[in-house]
């Protein structure tokens, strides 16, 4: 067995603390967000302004011509095997539109709406209830936008294949 003196002992171990003192006191802050650095708090999503659409996310899929409105506040689409089979939709702001998702094939999937930050997978998104959409069944979202503009949607599951677009106005 190895025998250090306690001399020894501290040349080895004082520039080793000192230097994980260090390392703590970098990755540290004081923005009371859990050191993520962008003052939210929630782990490292950001969020948009409260006044301003952030860019969306890019699109998977072609999006259609045509454009779905909302009839008495409910927008009623199809997602087949691969693809959202409406992808233009409209949406009224500072009102609640009921998204009914119907799975007409046999994969499974889901829906979400990137939020007004751009991002997918944050606090500000809407998603499908329930998560998973099996074949044959019906989710639902219920979609609240705040501000105007354009926001993506996609299927979590095929998410480079399936998408579209809701306009906010």
């Amino acid at each position: 067995m190895l025998s250090l003196s306690p001399a020894k002992w501290m040349r080895i171990v004082v520039p080793i603390a000192a230097a994980l003192l260090l390392l703590v006191a970098a990755c540290g802050g004081d923005d009371d967000d859990g050191g993520n650095g962008n003052g939210n708090g929630d782990g490292g999503t950001a969020t948009a302004p409260a006044d301003e659409l952030q860019p969306q996310p890019v699109v998977p899929q072609d999006v259609e011509d045509e454009v779905t409105n909302p009839v008495d506040g409910v927008l009623e689409i199809s997602v087949n095997d691969l693809i959202y089979v409406v992808s233009n939709l409209t949406a009224p702001v500072d009102e609640t539109t009921t998204i009914e998702i119907t799975n007409v094939g046999t994969a499974i999937h889901n829906f979400r709406i990137a939020g007004a930050d751009g991002e997918w997978n944050t606090g500000d998104d809407s998603v499908s209830d329930p998560d998973l959409i099996l074949g044959g069944d019906t989710g639902v979202v219920e979609f609240s936008p705040t501000l105007t503009g354009t926001y993506t949607f996609r299927c979590d599951i095929h998410p480079t294949s399936e998408g579209g677009i809701i306009v906010v106005g």
